[in-house]
């Protein structure tokens, strides 16, 4: 269980507070840290995206910026949440101490929270479950209401959470509360973050103005191959989306992180140009990632040799990272930890899925509802749960690190020697 706040605050006193790790994680850390009353310096990432920018208020720094200053004089908390155990290492390497230096977020909080407030998405894009899985759960909206009880639940079990994700498999956007739960969190002192293909016809503007910490936006392609990878978007709409939020943005909402998460298929380097192109002109950050194949139910079926449908065979014959070279990877990692034990995914009907990578909706914690299910319970299902174990054994639990890690995206020249 997480450190109590009198055990932090005397860690950290009197030092200067980093955190490492500009995104969601990071973002929630930080709300948490501010509402207790603690000050934090600036950011540290290895992006170079995000190097020279800004997050949540607060500049993002190199982390060799805080090469040759004293120990002693600041205290580095690691918000990754992929890659936490390698700068873990990394930091013990320099001879920074764990618990004296640095520490691991898990140690202030025990779970990251992903509150899918839509039970349905409007496209069907076949890298995804919505577009290549069956069966499918049980579609909804999470309503203000229920909300309110998921987030008291979390606050009063693990009170040092800053943040929550709005989004795991369902399109935000379409539910029509979205605003009035984001103002909900922030009442309780809480971020939220939002994840959208953006190719909606509705009025966001809503959404904008109550203020989410991070918006997320999923793309792939340009024109129509946009629009093969995202089957069922428009890319005008699209286009013109990005900008409406640009807008809406500046005006309403000018610190909240917008994100444009551009997944890499092959033989679209033209493609990415043209996006980062794009995204300069607008100003927006753009992310990078080897596009994957899930859920992890479909990497499984995979290497064991079971049927796929067209729709994973169409992104298999797509991607610039296939499942077998990324598998091959992944089994390099498998003593490694699995980067999703720490994130509960609740679905917009309140049950608690084992796994927010893994579909099937019969793969539960438990059969009873998450509002029904005490925090040390949740834990000690994944703790000692045979699906978890047989994931860690192949080494599948480590898959969508590897297609998330911006380096191999370098390594493979994925997008040509020089981006």
């Amino acid at each position: 269980m997480p450190l109590s706040l009198a055990e932090f605050k005397q860690k950290t006193a009197g030092r200067d507070l980093y955190l490492r790790g500009a995104r969601q994680l990071g973002f929630s850390v930080l709300k948490a840290l501010h509402r207790e009353g603690f000050a934090v310096k600036a950011f540290l990432d290895a992006s170079r995206d995000l190097i020279g920018s800004r997050a949540g208020g607060l500049p993002v720094l190199a982390p060799e910026a805080l090469d040759g200053r004293p120990r002693g004089g600041y205290f580095i908390i690691i918000a990754a949440a992929f890659f936490y155990t390698e700068i873990a290492e990394e930091y013990r390497a320099a001879g920074l101490v764990e618990g004296q230096d640095f520490l691991i977020a898990t140690d202030l909080v025990a779970m990251e929270y992903m509150i899918d407030v839509s039970g349905s998405c409007n496209l069907r894009c076949p890298s995804c479950p919505r577009g290549n899985f069956s069966p499918q759960p049980r579609a909804g909206f999470m309503s203000p209401e229920y909300f309110t009880r998921v987030l008291d639940k979390i606050l009063a079990e693990d009170p040092l959470v800053g943040a929550v994700a709005l989004y795991q498999w369902g399109e935000p956007l379409l539910n029509k509360d979205l605003a009035a739960i984001i103002r909900l969190a922030h009442d309780r002192g809480v971020l939220s973050a939002i994840s959208s293909n953006l190719n909606i016809r509705r009025d966001f503007s809503d959404v904008v103005k109550a203020r989410p910490a991070w918006f997320r936006v999923s793309t792939s392609g340009w024109e129509k191959n946009y629009e093969q990878t995202h089957r069922g978007g428009d890319w005008r709409l699209l286009t013109a989306n990005l900008r409406k939020l640009r807008d809406l943005a500046a005006e309403h909402a000018p610190d909240m992180t917008i994100e444009v998460f551009y997944h890499i298929y092959k033989d679209r380097r033209d493609d990415y140009r043209r996006m980062k192109e794009l995204c300069d002109s607008l100003g927006l950050t753009l992310r990078l990632r080897h596009a994957a194949l899930a859920p992890l139910d479909t990497i499984a079926d995979i290497i064991h040799g079971r049927p796929v449908n067209s729709s994973v065979q169409l992104t298999r014959e797509l991607q610039s990272l296939s499942v077998e070279d990324c598998m091959a990877l992944a089994r390099e990692q498998k003593d490694l930890p699995c980067p999703y034990a720490r994130y509960q995914w609740i679905t917009w009907d309140g049950l608690a899925p084992l796994c927010e990578e893994w579909f099937h909706p019969d793969l539960l914690v438990s059969p009873r509802p998450f509002l029904e299910i005490p925090l040390a319970e949740i834990i000690a299902a994944r703790e000692n749960s045979p699906h978890c174990r047989a994931c860690r054994q192949e080494g599948i639990h480590r898959c969508f690190v590897v297609y998330g890690d911006e380096k191999l995206i370098e390594a493979r020249q994925s997008l040509g020697a020089a981006r």
